[in-house]
Formats: C-alpha cells, structure tokens, sequence
C-alpha cells in the first residue's frame, strides 16, 4: 500500500512555488551529503586528518546554514501561514513543521557555537562530540525533507486556490 502512494505522489506536477521550494530541496540535500560524507570522515579517521576535516565540516555546515536559513524563511513567512488559513485550528501539521524547523536550526547553531568556542585549540575527542550534532541536523532535515514532499507539498498543491499559488510565488521573490 505504502508503494502505491510514493507512486502517487511522483505523479504529482506542482505548481511553481512549490517546485521552487522542492528544487531548494534537492540543493540543499546535496550540500548536506557533502557536510555528511565529512563527517563519515572525521568518523574513520584520527590525527591531524581529523582537524582539518572538522574545519572543512565548518565551513561546509555554516554555508549550509545561511542557505536553510532563506529557504525556510519562505515556507515560515510564506507558504505556513497561507496553509493556516485552510486549516482547521487543532490540524497540526503546520505546527509539527515550524517545530523540525526550529530543531534542525538548534542542532546546526549549536554546532557552529560548540565549534567556535572550541577554536582552533579543539582536539580530536572535541571533534567527535561536534560532529556528531551535524549528524543530528541531517537526520532532522531528511525526514523533514520527506515529509514536506510526501504529505505537506501534494497538500498545499490540493487546497491553495491558483491565485494563492500566484501570490505565494510573489510572495517567494521577495522573501
């Protein structure tokens, strides 16, 4: 049954707001599979490799941060409060998704704080622990990911009205 709804959904064509927001999607799954592989890295790997591997993740999660941060503002400030217009008051589902927002951005500021303050003096066991919230943040986004596609998407698809659609794709280029 499971498989007949991933069929489903595939089939769905969005409106362009929303391939907008599942193109950001597959952009930024690919920068998390690099900060991702990083840490698989720092993981198998010990000595200096690991200190410079840490500073690569660094880098790679704090680019990482600032491009999450605009996509969400425009499912924040865009796309969540349409839909709270459509739905009822104990619906949830908007709810549930600002929540895994606010999740993935603590593990990814805690990461770059606990970094920061660790400095260029952090030392392997140090690298470890950090990195392991990275890890956190790409488990939170890929399951958020996937249920922005699989269940939120093909709804907002289904209930906005094509001049909502047009409004938040006004909306989009400006936020």
């Amino acid at each position: 049954m499971k498989e007949d709804f991933k069929m489903e959904v595939s089939k769905v064509v969005f409106s362009a707001p929303l391939q907008q927001l599942m193109d950001e999607h597959a952009e930024l799954r690919a920068d998390m599979a690099l900060f991702y592989d990083i840490t698989e890295e720092i993981a198998f790997d010990s000595g200096p490799d690991v200190i410079q591997l840490f500073a690569n993740l660094y880098e790679q999660v704090s680019a990482f941060e600032t491009k999450l941060k605009a996509h969400s503002r425009r499912e924040e400030e865009g796309l969540f409060p349409m839909m709270n217009r459509h739905l009822a008051e104990d619906d949830g589902i908007i709810e549930v998704m600002e929540f895994e927002h606010e999740k993935a951005e603590e593990h990814l500021r805690e990461f770059l704080i606990e970094a920061e303050k660790a400095g260029s003096a952090i030392d392997e066991d140090e690298v470890q622990w950090i990195t392991v919230i990275a890890v956190q943040a790409h488990a939170t986004l890929t399951q958020h990911f996937a249920k922005e596609e699989k269940a939120l998407f093909p709804l907002v698809e289904d209930i906005l009205s094509d001049d909502e659609k047009k409004e938040l794709e006004r909306l989009f280029r400006v936020l």
